[in-house]
């Protein structure tokens, strides 16, 4: 039953990595079938297998079990994933064990936790299950950031300076006349470009936008391009937003440096 309830936990968090919907009638049954074979794997404690042995069975039983409860699509990778959280958990475990002066049987198949209390377990289990949340949500979060966050140079006549630019997938914003992507720069850069002369008359534009709340115009700037992520785009345009960039959970909220909205259509390009 232990071994039961944590394969369940181990099955669950797999599902989360991979964003695999469980609610459905099918796959709910599929991952009972799962929970059940974690609980049965555990037996192998009690079998005279040398540890090589049992960490092939162990390896072995993870594709299976994944490929119950998910599917082939992907069935090695989800059962690194399984693996590894079952090593976590089993870590966790043998620590919880140690702190509390029980020894227990383990294998890499599974864990007897003898005499320990049923509850300090499911306090255990609820600790761990918030523990992997948090750490898939800071990946999450790194991937976010990685996608969604740009080293971009930008050139207007002999002007040229690399700053960071932030993917906003809500901008679509364009030049009426030439159809060009427009970019948003923060208050601080357009600041500074108005400071160094870089918006001349020949390259400035009036931008129109319709948001939230108000439309209007904003004063805007046709750079020469802006290049990022192997990606240039020539003639696009860079807006001045009025007020400082508050985006990405509040990643640009703090800084002081320079920094600029993309536009989607500059990604998609």
């Amino acid at each position: 039953m232990e071994n039961f309830i944590t394969g369940s936990v181990l099955l669950y968090l797999t599902a989360v990595i991979f964003r695999v919907d469980l609610h459905r009638k099918k796959r709910l049954l599929r991952f009972v079938c799962g929970s059940m074979m974690c609980g049965g794997i555990a037996f192998v404690l009690f079998l005279p297998v040398g540890m090589p042995w049992n960490i092939a069975l162990e390896g072995a039983f993870a594709v299976l079990v994944c490929l119950v409860v998910f599917g082939r699509r992907g069935v090695l990778l989800r059962a690194a994933a399984f693996a590894a959280l079952t090593c976590f958990l089993g870590g966790m475990t043998m620590a919880l064990l140690l702190a509390f002066g029980h020894t227990g049987m383990y294998a890499p198949g599974g864990i007897y936790t003898g005499d320990l209390k049923a509850g300090v377990l499911a306090l255990f289990l609820g600790a761990s299950v918030f523990a992997v949340r948090r750490i898939l949500a800071f990946v999450d979060r790194m991937k976010f950031y990685r996608e969604h966050v740009f080293s971009v140079k930008i050139r207007i006549g002999s002007w040229e300076q690399t700053i960071e630019a932030f993917l906003d997938t809500g901008n679509g914003l364009r030049d009426p006349v030439s159809g060009k992507s427009v970019a948003v720069a923060s208050s601080l850069l357009w600041q500074k470009l108005k400071e160094e002369g870089v918006i001349t008359a020949d390259r400035f534009r009036m931008i129109p936008y319709s948001a939230v709340g108000g439309s209007g115009l904003l004063p805007a700037v046709r750079t020469d391009f802006l290049e990022f992520a192997n990606t240039r785009c020539c003639g696009a345009f860079l807006a001045g937003a009025g007020e400082e960039l508050k985006v990405a959970g509040g990643a640009f909220a703090e800084t002081e440096e320079p920094c600029v909205l993309l536009s989607r259509d500059m990604v998609q390009r």
